[in-house]
């Protein structure tokens, strides 16, 4: 690790990559770093092998799957050819990372990747969902939200990087945590990045331009008397190159008032020095001939940058000679036999290391000292679900404004999660948010966006014995909830209590259509025979196959219809309809409904099944006789 000087067949070997497979992919990561992100590959270059190869496999996977959503023509609409290559690659990420290995180069060389450096897939499918946008023609109005893009595409990438580092000094902290607890640092990376964006964006104008795409600001083109027309026509202006002088300087400012974040090794403050500083002679490229930018990608002077390049290389090879970092990656398990039982992928084993090594703690007891109801396990539902309804009414009734009611109807979801594992529930599904609730107002809308991630987050940090499940579609939601709520399922993937599986952005019949029609593809495709159909086949399409049927399927707040909520799954449940508002609820709430539960018979069109007797059921905390 002393040289980076390492050709990649060297790198590959030193990095225990032996694999033929791997290395083609991991080689056709490094070809497109090389070809699209020149600063990029010559800044990898002054890192150890294990790291190097690593950075070449998140920067060329995500160059990969950024060309796919590069629709060509104009804005005004999506080429579906692209679209529909997106989303397959997509969806094979999302199988290859539950397998725990590629069944594509460039994604195997990413999956292995992330499994070796224990790195979260969230901020992957955050990019995912802002590129199925783009597929569509992305325009910027504001700054703002050109801001708010950055962040949520650029900035995780960056992060990520990051987190390589900190790996590879032995640190678990993830970069978010470090700047979080630096007054001023989360603000100063992000600057940074916008600093990097905004270079690239005028660097690769050129070859926008040609997609029918103008990745600046409506906002920074009017305070310049920029029109659009003229852009996508490659005309030059007097406008557009005082536009480029404006541009250039904001990014300069930007990287100039950045300092460099804490570092964890001397090289690594080399690395980012010369990192900035071959942003700094881009931007000085781009500022003198703005009216290239138009038609090609301006190219780095080979002597400013031999002069940045070959002293960094000496002292980056100088510091990991004296200071080597402690790197012991991880590689992945080899893939499981075929004969082993599912779920024993490397994903799998990976998450299983992570939990392992994290306590699982009980559920704090209710105020009231109330203690759940002993029930024979023959008379406990396996799977309850609860459509949480009466929140804006019970904030009414008091005064309050409708958000307030969401919140307090989280507090209650957390208090009926604590009593479903102390009563010792196996599946809880609740219905947080409808896709028929984008009708509600603004405010209401942002509440609920905040207060179900945040729900979330509670019961994953508090480290409860409960594996989240996220049922619904990413269509119009926020792609920091969609990240949230992948992160919650991957961090909990392997605890065994309780099932929550929470349905955002849900519709019963959406997802029974949905289903419906990838089975009606694998038929047409002859993956499937029409004719072998079966309920338990049309089950493996839905949300979340492996959610069991409903045994009981409790409505807050007074209204008696289940509302689109688990239609095919909810088919034989026991209904039971309270007038308590949702915030009102709490874990003696749930324990009522199961006794309830308990007494009732079940016939499912045959013999009865005889309910538990009341001497069998014990009230909350009741001493027995």
């Amino acid at each position: 690790m002393r040289s980076p000087a390492v050709p990649p067949a060297g790198a590959y070997r030193r990095s225990g990559i032996h694999d033929p497979a791997l290395r083609r992919g991991y080689e056709a990561c490094r070809r497109a770093t090389r070809a699209t992100g020149e600063i990029e590959y010559a800044v990898s270059l002054l890192l150890p092998p294990p790291l190097r190869i690593a950075t070449w496999a998140l920067y060329g996977a995500v160059r990969a799957v950024d060309d796919l959503a590069d629709a060509p023509g104009t804005a005004e609409g999506a080429d579906p050819w692209r679209a529909g290559r997106l989303e397959a690659w997509i969806s094979a990420f999302d199988a290859d990372l539950r397998e725990g290995r590629g069944s594509d180069p460039v994604r195997q060389a990413l999956i292995h990747t992330m499994l070796t450096w224990n790195l979260p897939p969230g901020f992957l499918h955050t990019l995912f969902e802002e590129l199925r946008q783009d597929v569509h023609g992305r325009q910027f109005a504001t700054w703002q939200e050109w801001r708010r893009y950055n962040s949520l595409v650029n900035t995780p990438l960056v992060l990520r990087a990051g987190t390589l580092l900190m790996r590879a000094a032995g640190l678990s902290a993830e970069p978010e945590t470090i700047a979080a607890s630096v007054p001023g640092m989360a603000i100063a990376w992000q600057t940074a990045v916008d600093a990097i964006y905004l270079t690239d964006a005028l660097v690769d104008l050129s070859d926008d331009l040609g997609r029918g795409h103008v990745p600046l600001p409506q906002e920074a083109l009017d305070e310049a008397g920029v029109r659009r027309a003229d852009l996508l026509a490659r005309r030059t202006t007097p406008a557009f190159e005082e536009l480029v002088r404006r541009l250039t300087d904001r990014a300069r400012t930007w990287l100039d008032h950045t300092p460099l974040p804490p570092v964890l090794h001397p090289a690594v403050a080399v690395a980012l020095g010369t990192y900035t500083d071959l942003y700094r002679l881009r931007l000085k490229a781009a500022a003198d001939a703005p009216a290239a930018l138009l038609r090609r990608r301006p190219v780095l002077p080979r002597n400013a940058r031999l002069r940045l390049l070959l002293p960094a290389r000496t002292k980056a090879a100088l510091a990991w000679a004296l200071f080597p970092l402690p790197i012991q990656p991880s590689p992945p398990p080899q893939p499981a036999a075929a004969d082993a039982p599912e779920g024993s992928g490397q994903a799998e084993e990976a998450c299983a290391r992570a939990v392992q090594q994290r306590a699982i703690t009980p559920p704090p007891p209710h105020s009231s000292g109330a203690r759940p109801p002993q029930l024979p396990p023959e008379a406990m539902p396996r799977h309850v679900a609860i459509v949480m309804d009466g929140n804006g009414r019970w904030a009414t009734a008091r005064g309050l404004p409708r958000t307030d009611g969401h919140r307090a109807g989280t507090e209650a979801l957390i208090d009926v999660v604590h009593g479903a594992l102390e009563i010792g529930l196996k599946h809880l599904t609740v219905y947080a948010f409808s896709t028929e609730n984008w009708k509600r107002p603004a405010d209401e809308l942002q509440t609920l966006m905040y207060e179900i991630p945040k729900s979330m987050r509670h019961l994953v940090d508090h480290a409860l014995d409960v594996r989240m499940r996220w049922a619904g579609v990413r269509s119009r939601l926020p792609a920091d909830v969609i990240e949230q709520l992948l992160q919650d399922e991957q961090a909990t993937r392997d605890r065994t209590g309780l099932t929550l599986t929470v349905c955002v952005n849900y519709g019963g019949r959406a997802e029974i259509t949905a289903a419906a029609a990838k089975l009606a593809q694998e038929a047409a495709a002859g993956r499937i025979d029409p004719a072998s159909v079966s309920e338990h086949a049309f089950a493996r399409y839905l949300h979340v196959p492996e959610l069991p049927d409903v045994d009981l399927l409790l409505r807050t707040g007074g209204d008696q219809r289940t509302s689109n909520f688990l239609p095919w799954q909810a088919t034989y449940a026991e209904l039971l309809f309270l007038d308590t508002p949702w915030p009102e609820v709490d874990r003696r709430t749930l324990w009522d409904a199961i006794e309830q539960y308990a007494r009732r018979t079940r016939r499912y069109g045959s013999v009865p099944r005889i309910p538990a007797q009341p001497s069998l059921l014990s009230g909350h905390g009741a001493p027995t006789p």
